[in-house]
């Protein structure tokens, strides 16, 4: 599917899907940091989703990032091979470059969201 759509449509797609997983899964990532902590948990929605924005931001960027990477790098490997289908070794070589890529945006902003819970 990527590959049918352009840059901007895959960096919507990415942004939207990392948004909606954060704040499916905001209140086990603060459990887990508590837990880590040897912290007390709450179900407080204050605190539940406290670091909710910056997590937001985070994955938001890191998937969009990765949707617009990946299927810009699917494009070329399309092109330049000629074939419509990539070879399961072309699907995972762009897939780890476009995660290696959107690890630099998400790495500073995941450690202010763990410093705010």
């Amino acid at each position: 599917m990527s590959t049918n759509l352009n840059e901007l449509e895959n960096a919507t797609v990415g942004m939207t899907v990392g948004v909606i997983e954060v704040l499916c899964l905001q209140s086990f990532n603060y459990w887990k940091n508590m837990l880590q902590q040897g912290q007390p948990l709450s179900l407080d929605p204050r605190k539940l989703y406290r670091g909710v924005g910056a997590n937001c931001v985070n994955m938001g960027s890191c998937t969009m990032i990765q949707f617009a990477v990946g299927g810009s790098l699917k494009k070329a490997v399309q092109d330049k091979s000629g074939r419509k289908q990539l070879l399961p070794y072309e699907e995972m070589l762009c897939g780890i470059a476009a995660g290696v890529i959107s690890a630099t945006a998400g790495a500073p902003l995941e450690l202010i969201m763990i410093q705010q819970q």
